[in-house]
């Protein structure tokens, strides 16, 4: 009877799981125009690289609806709705910082490594995208979707001086 009674949990646990899985919608409320993305690198060390993604919105309706997030190469960053020239674009940037590794205080006395920082946990990436695809995180009244971006153009890359 126990082996049972586990049984049964182990399914209810392993069906659960798949209802946190996120699904694509076909048809988003908003209509996107032709993403291009850029490759950019400061001009020292500190300051980074990264690649910036913009994607026309053509839709002008974008009363109920809030973009939120990019997927984009392996990485995920915050989109922001601007008006350009007149024409609304979103942007996301995605930086890379390899500025170096933290300062870190190695002593005999293991109370004075208290402020080492740990190292941060990979998070699994939700989406399995090629090099020219993107997901949009958008909120739909209450409701968070998300939208597929195929043939994402790359542009030459920036470097600042």
């Amino acid at each position: 009877m126990r082996i049972f009674t586990y049984t049964i949990l182990a399914m209810v646990f392993s069906l659960s799981g798949c209802s946190s899985q996120k699904k694509l919608v076909d048809n988003p409320p908003f209509e996107l125009g032709q993403a291009t993305c850029q490759a950019w690198k400061g001009g020292r060390a500190e300051t980074g690289s990264g690649m910036l993604l913009e994607i026309p919105v053509l839709s002008e309706n974008l009363e109920n609806i809030k973009i939120q997030q990019a997927y984009f190469r392996g990485m995920l960053a915050d989109v922001a709705v601007t008006s350009n020239e007149g024409n609304w674009v979103a942007k996301a940037n995605f930086t890379n910082n390899n500025a170096g590794k933290p300062d870190m205080v190695m002593h005999e006395d293991a109370t004075k490594e208290v402020g080492n920082q740990p190292p941060s946990k990979q998070v699994k990436f939700p989406f399995e995208l090629g090099s020219d695809e993107c997901v949009i995180s958008y909120m739909d009244g209450d409701t968070v979707k998300y939208f597929k971006i195929e043939g994402i153009k790359e542009t030459k890359a920036r470097i600042y001086q």
